[in-house]
């Protein structure tokens, strides 16, 4: 029989681990839906095709795909286009099952894992995906602003030396690597399913074991 203070510990892996490995394996058409959700969601949020900026979020085509890439947007400056329409435009590919879907299925996992009540759950659940697309977004949206200054040509945002080296960080932590798609839902999970009498309960729960397992000698 486990110990009384690791059930809870035990009672979180026996749901985070089922729950998550049925969203993150790889289902037939789950990949093409998610993807096709977020550029909807992306376009109706992002794009703007009332102002300068003109964008155009597309599926890449299974042929055509460099390795898991399979959204494309197409960025192109209203003022740089001809009589006909056409014109510069920069096309950028990215993974939204990475960068949206796998950050989405952590913080469902680990939301639906916590022990605590039902009710608690469906807030930080709610919150939670209310908070993790506004970061898959922004995500996307910084991806966007890096690649629309002067360098390439569009001319749509003008970043100073500091700022630009800020967005290109911004895009190699949150697009072009991973580790953003684990840190943020842990964060979300915490802020939106925590409160602070949980932290005094495990703080007193942990001192008294810590307690038990090193009592203080006498002399």
């Amino acid at each position: 029989m486990p110990r009384p203070e690791y059930k809870p510990v035990l009672c979180f892996l026996c749901w985070f681990v089922p729950v998550y490995t049925l969203l993150i394996v790889p289902w037939p058409g789950s990949r093409d839906l998610y993807g096709s959700y977020l550029r909807s969601a992306a376009k109706l949020v992002l794009a703007q095709n009332n102002s300068r900026r003109i964008l155009r979020f597309e599926e890449v085509p299974v042929s055509k795909r460099n390795r898991t890439l399979d959204t494309r947007i197409t960025v192109a400056n209203r003022e740089q286009l001809d009589a006909s329409g056409s014109g510069h435009a920069v096309m950028l590919d990215f993974d939204s099952h990475g960068i949206g879907w796998v950050p989405t299925a952590l913080l469902i996992a680990l939301v639906v894992a916590t022990p605590v009540s039902w009710t608690r759950r469906s807030q930080a659940l709610a919150w939670g995906l209310l908070a993790i697309h506004a970061v898959v977004l922004f995500s996307i949206q910084v991806y966007i602003w890096n690649q629309s200054d002067a360098s390439n040509g569009l001319n749509l945002v003008e970043l100073s030396p500091f700022w630009k080296t800020v967005v290109n960080g911004l895009e190699e932590t949150l697009v072009t690597q991973l580790g953003a798609s684990f840190v943020f839902p842990l964060l979300i999970w915490i802020l939106t399913t925590f409160r602070a009498e949980d932290i005094r309960l495990f703080s007193a729960a942990v001192s008294a074991r810590l307690a038990k397992v090193s009592p203080v000698t006498q002399k």
